[in-house]
């Protein structure tokens, strides 16, 4: 699914990468220890794009967004009852892997990785599909020039369809909600 990115993500987006930057962390203060110009930004951007993703099958009121609750970078980007999803963005073109940087993926246990690609205007974005935290151990680990990286190709994760009926719908319903 496409996701259109409005003027006030972006403009929300980076207020919140500056808030972060104003904490200490820059963009150097990652796993990979390589400089990522705008990594909080567009991370914000993906986690934006699957929030409205929610907002339009209706599931916002059962998913809760980290942002929603001043969360910050690593407490985990969507709860939902008990189970937390890491939204993992990916900012060029010719990115075909969801990518999870090793030490990132054994200190910070997440249940579901949803992969999301924008294009190159930041002015759409792509809800591309997820994986569970057991495919994720199971994934390889390569260097792509940022670090021991665990990465799965796109055309292998699952289609988020999967992911809303057999989970978070099911437990909308069981609550009723």
């Amino acid at each position: 699914m496409i996701i259109e990115i409005t003027e006030q993500a972006k403009e929300d987006a980076r207020k919140y990468a500056e808030a972060i930057k104003k904490k200490g962390i820059n963009d150097i203060n990652n796993y990979t220890k390589i400089s990522i110009s705008d990594r909080f930004y567009i991370g914000y951007l993906g986690e934006w794009a699957f929030n409205e993703y929610l907002k339009l099958i209706k599931l916002k009121s059962t998913v809760k967004w980290s942002r929603d609750s001043d969360g910050m970078a690593d407490d985990g980007d969507f709860f939902f009852d008990g189970k937390i999803i890491d939204v993992k963005t990916a900012s060029q073109s010719y990115y075909k892997n969801i990518m999870m940087p090793l030490e990132q993926f054994e200190k910070h246990k997440r249940d579901y990785y949803v992969a999301v690609k924008l294009n190159q205007l930041e002015d759409t974005a792509e809800i591309i599909g997820y994986i569970n935290y057991e495919e994720m151990k199971n994934a390889p680990v390569s260097d792509f020039g940022h670090g021991a990286t665990k990465s799965i190709l796109f055309k292998d994760l699952h289609d988020l369809k999967e992911l809303v009926e057999k989970y978070i719908l099911r437990l909308w319903e069981m609550k009723g909600e």
